[in-house]
């Protein structure tokens, strides 16, 4: 990392490069004096990435498969990728991830590194689709130098399906700036949002979409309530995907008696805020790559639930640093939250544990060492 770099870091969206997960990364190659471009569809953050010293190309990205479009896409990064001569590129998403990596090998770009944040499938998916994405991620490994997975059974399933080399593979968690997440408490939050001082919060953060599941989170609610009436339940996310999820949400709420008791923030910048409001922490996703926002609660001192699936299930020890459950099941998701709201000893002590598990395996410091070298020439 001796002589200055030109990077280009390709994503899906501009709010998903200035996320705490990765524009901190970013920051840091910048203020080593590298180039760092960002090719995304700008959708609003576009001025946070300059700020940060980032150029932006905005290109017509879509996470469905859109043939035209995405054709028109392979086209404008090929000619992006030949016209400023990167040295590296390295792509975060699924499909945009292998477009970037056929563009980048078509240009002969020195070094071409994908993160696979999670396979783009469940394990409720079709044998068809897990076959599909298997073969295109086959496809995209073979046009590239490094593939870097954020969890170990991927990691597992790719080596097994021969999707990467053993000499191409490598593990990097996703890591917390600890300095930003961490213990505390946010009355002024709390008030902002007309929650009752001596309300107990039950807090989610992540997109508003149906796959997140976030109506078995509610159904588990609507069966706690009766015992502690106390709840209030805060989404926080971006819905810009499923527009019409938080009325839904809303409505479900209401048949199942929360009424005024959930709060959907919409999109917000401070999520170590809303962590430390939190006084439980729910993720209800049934697919994931990892789960950054769970590491974020962790290290903000917040007991745990989540589901049993990959990602996850690396990331939490069950019983020990928080719940797990089986994913769609409302029963097993309430019994867990009555628990730990019933048996205030045991959240704390899962608490105590899960941040000092965090010190130990999930810190940011730790995530941007092994990518800086992972991105030597």
């Amino acid at each position: 990392m001796s002589r200055k770099l030109k990077i280009l870091e390709v994503c899906n969206l501009d709010r998903f490069a200035a996320s705490p997960y990765l524009l901190p990364f970013f920051q840091k190659l910048v203020d080593r004096g590298h180039s760092v471009h960002v090719a995304c569809r700008v959708t609003g953050f576009a001025e946070t990435l300059q700020e940060a010293g980032l150029t932006v190309h905005d290109l017509p990205f879509t996470r469905r498969v859109t043939p035209l479009r995405d054709l028109r896409c392979y086209r404008e990064l090929k000619s992006l990728i030949r016209r400023e001569g990167f040295d590296i590129v390295h792509t975060h998403n699924p499909k945009d991830g292998v477009l970037g990596r056929l563009a980048a090998w078509k240009a002969g770009v020195p070094r071409i590194i994908h993160t696979c944040n999670g396979l783009y499938f469940s394990h409720r998916s079709t044998a068809l689709r897990k076959n599909l994405v298997i073969a295109a991620e086959r496809f995209a490994a073979r046009r590239c130098h490094l593939v870097i997975f954020v969890n170990s059974e991927d990691l597992a399933l790719a080596a097994a399906r021969k999707v990467v080399a053993p000499n191409q593979a490598k593990l990097i968690h996703n890591g917390v700036d600890t300095a930003r997440f961490h213990p505390g408490a946010e009355t002024r939050l709390r008030e902002e949002l007309g929650i009752p001082s001596n309300a107990v919060v039950i807090g989610y953060l992540g997109e508003i979409r149906r796959e997140k599941n976030l109506e078995v989170l509610l159904q588990a609610a609507g069966r706690v309530i009766p015992s502690h009436p106390d709840i209030y339940l805060v989404l926080a996310g971006d819905a810009s995907r499923e527009p019409r999820e938080p009325a839904r949400l809303a409505k479900t709420a209401s048949r199942l008696g929360l009424g005024d008791r959930l709060i959907l923030t919409g999109h917000r910048t401070d999520p170590e805020r809303l962590h430390r409001l939190f006084d439980l922490y729910v993720f209800p996703s049934s697919r994931e790559g990892f789960g950054v926002t769970l590491i974020e609660a962790m290290a903000s001192g917040t007991p745990v639930i989540a589901c049993r699936v990959r990602g996850p299930r690396e990331i939490i020890d069950d019983g020990l640093d928080g719940i797990l459950v089986r994913d769609g099941d409302p029963e097993e998701l309430a019994d867990a939250i009555s628990f730990l709201l019933e048996t205030p000893e045991a959240a704390r002590r899962y608490a105590e544990r899960a941040l000092a598990k965090v010190s130990r395996e999930f810190t940011q410091k730790s995530m941007h060492a092994k990518l800086l070298s992972a991105y030597r020439l």
